[in-house]
């Protein structure tokens, strides 16, 4: 449910978006008790790139419902993207005492943890992800792409070695798996 919200596209959907947070606005103003079309209103400003008023509407809706895990992932998210990875972390890990077999929240949390520069951490949200996670090839992708953007390119090249070895059909992961070996060749 919440990588659907983080991924969501309203502009296919919604041709006006500037025309539908008006109309959730005047809503809430006669049903302003209405926490979905609030947590609406929170995504649409931050597909409109309004971050910071996302967060506000978010700590209005945990006010509410502080265990509700689709508000904590959010607000976990909106933190993230404010590069404000301390309450990322925190409201990732109060997700995952409500609801502790998401992989996909592991997965954002490894990431918080790794931009916070708390690397064992990061690893260890990763291996969690990767276990509950039942796609293992997929899981060995993300793990590599994690890896790679955070400058670990020997593990990163293993993880797409694990990967190509479940599925060598796959070009563009052997292609990954020469440049990593010619970048990290070059930097010895």
């Amino acid at each position: 449910m919440l990588k659907t919200q983080i991924f969501k596209k309203y502009n296919n959907e919604i041709p006006d978006l500037f025309l539908y947070e008006q109309d959730l606005r005047f809503e809430l103003l006669s049903d302003s008790k209405n926490l979905e079309k609030l947590a609406e209103l929170g995504r649409v400003l931050y597909y409109k790139k309004d971050c910071q008023g996302a967060v506000k509407i978010y700590e209005k809706l945990l006010n509410v419902e502080p265990e509700n895990t689709e508000y904590l992932g959010f607000m976990g998210f909106l933190c993230y993207e404010l590069e404000n990875y301390k309450c990322a972390i925190e409201c990732y890990n109060r997700f995952l005492d409500v609801a502790p077999n998401d992989p996909f929240v592991y997965f954002l949390l490894g990431n918080a943890y790794s931009r916070a520069g708390l690397i064992k951490e990061a690893i260890n949200s990763y291996d969690f992800a990767i276990f509950l996670d039942l796609d293992i090839y997929t899981a060995h992708l993300d793990f590599a792409v994690k890896y790679e953007a955070m400058g670990r390119f020997r593990k990163a090249l293993r993880e797409y070695i694990a990967a190509y070895e479940i599925d060598p059909r796959d070009s563009q992961i052997k292609r990954k798996i020469i440049q990593l070996e010619e970048k990290i060749n070059s930097s010895m």
